[in-house]
């Protein structure tokens, strides 16, 4: 006799038994995929009250969320027994966001040159000079969307220091960003993309694609040690699976991967200072320190601690990366329950870095709490990720988020125009409206 059991597979009696080992063992189950869709955030928060590991239930497969810090570190650091989702590889092939094994090792060590701290050094006077002309073009009294004004400000700062050069690029990308963006907002609400969004996601590659095949071509082998370059020369000269198929990947999940996310950091920071005056008076204080003029140059970063402080609690309350995902190869065990293979696992830095239990008063913007020595988990706090896989560019997220930061509080204190958003989840946590603030300048 065959029964059916979990996951769709069909099996004779010993494995039964099995299974329903595993079935009496797993996770609290707290709600289904269709109600988390609908609020995802709100769900989050809601079932994580139910205990540090719950089961989310789905038609082909349960989600587990896991919100102890522990499971972040055993979860992010075993890239042997949790495999990432293969969802990102519609939109960015075989980047280094996508792959697994031998083949992110050997593709993540070619990209890690262009962000060791020597070439960041070197990007940072080109970042200084961007923010320069973004404080420049701003005026006194202007309401400004702050989303886009810092999604412009990263765009042309990833341009210039990655890829050789902004000019007529940033409109293309651009809208391939928000089709990117769409898309993921659609497939973790809908589960279906509807064929409009498809369309639209597939012509904004197409053109994204055109693009680089075009940027790719007028490279003559003099530019100096960019990524692209760097990129190019490998497929050249030693790693015959450097194709440009591969390039064309790598460059999407850059192009997208290294804006977004500082543009909302920014975003979010930015609103949160412009209702936090006490903190705005002592980043003002640092500065006055530190920066001789008004945007730093890049040999003050590093003396720029406070700075990084603000950044940090805005990652923390706000951070871009809502969620990190990961698939079990195997059966697992996490706080005494079995997560069964192929199930998803949900690490939501939205809830762990929430979470009370960590972090005094959570819902308050206080920098502060990053000074000093703390007796919080290791991984209560990973906007980045943790683990093998933590973000490569990290450091050059953060130069480039106190550069800006810096220069324009530094010009300009800010007002809220928006007072309140709510928060869809993309691939990143996106506000649900423009953000505007006005621009007052200090001087």
């Amino acid at each position: 006799m065959i029964f059916k059991v979990r996951n769709g597979l069909f099996c004779y009696g010993s494995y039964w038994d099995t299974d329903m080992s595993i079935e009496s063992n797993l996770p609290p189950a707290v709600g289904t995929l269709a109600e988390y869709t609908e609020a995802p955030f709100e769900r989050r928060t809601e079932w994580a009250t139910e205990g540090d590991v719950v089961r989310i239930t789905g038609e082909e497969a349960d989600h587990h969320m896991a919100v102890h810090p522990d499971h972040v570190g055993e979860v992010l650091f075993d890239t042997e027994r949790f495999t990432r989702l293969d969802t990102f590889t519609s939109v960015f092939g075989q980047g280094v966001l996508t792959v697994s094994g031998d083949q992110w090792r050997a593709q993540r060590g070619a990209i890690q040159p262009a962000f060791v701290p020597q070439k960041i050094q070197s990007y940072a006077g080109e970042m200084r000079d961007i923010v320069r002309g973004v404080t420049a073009d701003i005026e006194d009294g202007e309401t400004l969307d702050v989303r886009a004004l810092f999604s412009d400000l990263t765009m042309e700062v990833m341009l210039e220091t990655l890829f050789g050069g902004s000019e007529g690029k940033k409109e293309t990308i651009s809208e391939a960003a928000e089709q990117i963006t769409e898309w993921f907002f659609e497939s973790a609400t809908a589960g279906e993309v509807p064929p409009e969004v498809q369309d639209g996601l597939d012509s904004g590659l197409d053109e994204l694609t055109a693009l680089i095949d075009e940027m790719v071509a007028r490279r003559d082998g003099s530019e100096d040690g960019d990524l692209l370059s760097m990129l190019i020369a490998l497929g050249a000269n030693s790693d015959p699976e450097y194709t440009e198929d591969r390039i064309r990947d790598e460059m999407i999940t850059m192009l997208f991967a290294a804006h977004e996310t500082t543009a909302l950091t920014l975003t979010y920071a930015s609103y949160l200072l412009a209702d936090a005056p006490e903190v705005e008076r002592r980043l003002l204080g640092e500065l006055d320190e530190v920066v001789a003029e008004t945007v730093p140059e890049p040999s003050d970063l590093d003396e720029l601690t406070y700075t990084e402080h603000v950044i940090d609690e805005a990652l923390r309350m706000y951070c871009p990366a809502h969620a990190l995902f990961r698939v079990p190869t195997e059966d697992v065990t996490l706080d005494g329950y079995t997560v069964p293979a192929g199930d998803v696992i949900h690490l939501p830095q939205w809830v762990v870095h929430r979470d009370d239990r960590w972090w005094d008063d959570p819902t308050t913007f206080r920098p502060e709490r990053f000074e000093g020595e703390t007796e919080r988990p290791s991984y209560a706090f990973f906007p980045f990720g943790v683990g093998p896989r933590r973000c490569l560019g990290e450091d050059f997220a953060r130069a480039e988020a106190k550069m800006a930061l810096a220069g324009l509080v530094n010009e300009f204190s800010f007002d809220r125009v928006t007072q309140e958003f709510d928060m869809y989840a993309s691939l990143t946590a996106v506000p649900d409206r423009p953000i505007e603030l006005t621009a007052t300048a200090r001087r």
